[in-house]
């Protein structure tokens, strides 16, 4: 039995989808076996086609083939399935801003799709856009989902302890670009964003944890930068909270 494009495609995406889930890298062979199977619906539906090549360009670590793909994807069906596509492309290379970025561009046009919610709520979260991440899940709350994913969830318990501190707004907009220009320069991943509130006798202490796949003498230059570019703006008021990298290489 010949299998028909719809069916090539939605196994391919299933696929796809499970190798970013894990975390997995597929070989040189894996990949050009992708782009075989991806071929064999190049007549038909040419916006999931191009998706499906960035998606696929994406665990290729191909990020102006990804970008250009699910951009064409997004073009010839603004759809909120290519945009979330696109977003979690973004995010798995390691262009956090811009899957934000591209999150909210779909919420303009579908700001009741749940995935595009999720994703914006992800990446301002390990942006430290903590003002950001309560304000998209506060856009989930009247679409009265049966349930929110934990993680999400503790996106947003987590992003509360912050702003009840009474950071300013602009000052964590500024710590998250100079947090994400350090981390772009230096090329790594980010992996956890851990917080932890100390109560002492007169106030709350908030140490944040930045996880990054760095190792140790890279994290030490990194928050040498962190340090010095932090000095230069004397516009910034963190408050009680500190911030730093951490090697997290597992």
């Amino acid at each position: 039995m010949t299998l028909q494009p719809n069916t090539i495609e939605n196994q391919l995406i299933d696929e796809l989808c499970h190798y970013i889930a894990d975390g997995r890298v597929p070989s040189e062979f894996e990949v050009a076996r992708l782009k075989r199977e991806a071929s064999k619906i190049k007549g038909g539906n040419h916006a999931s086609y191009a998706c499906i090549l960035g998606m696929i360009a994406c665990l290729d670590n191909d990020v102006e083939e990804c970008k250009k793909q699910h951009e064409l994807a997004i073009r010839l069906e603004s759809s909120a399935s290519n945009y979330d596509a696109y977003c979690t492309s973004l995010y798995n290379i390691g262009c956090i801003f811009e899957s934000y970025q591209w999150a909210e561009k779909g919420l303009t046009r579908f700001p009741y799709a749940p995935q595009l919610l999720e994703k914006a709520i992800k990446a301002a979260y390990f942006l430290c856009l903590f003002d950001k991440v309560v304000e998209h899940y506060q856009s989930l709350i009247p679409l009265q989902l049966p349930m929110v994913d934990r993680e999400t969830q503790g996106f947003f318990e987590n992003a509360e302890v912050v702003l009840s501190l009474g950071i300013p707004i602009d000052s964590l907009h500024m710590l998250s670009n100079i947090l994400e220009s350090i981390r772009l320069k230096h090329h790594f991943d980010i992996r956890t964003l851990d917080l932890s509130l100390i109560d002492t006798e007169e106030t709350q202490e908030l140490f944040s944890w930045i996880g990054t796949s760095s190792n140790v003498d890279a994290t030490i230059e990194m928050n040498m930068e962190l340090c010095e570019m932090l000095a230069c703006q004397p516009n910034i008021d963190l408050g009680n909270m500190t911030v730093a990298f951490r090697a997290c290489q597992n």
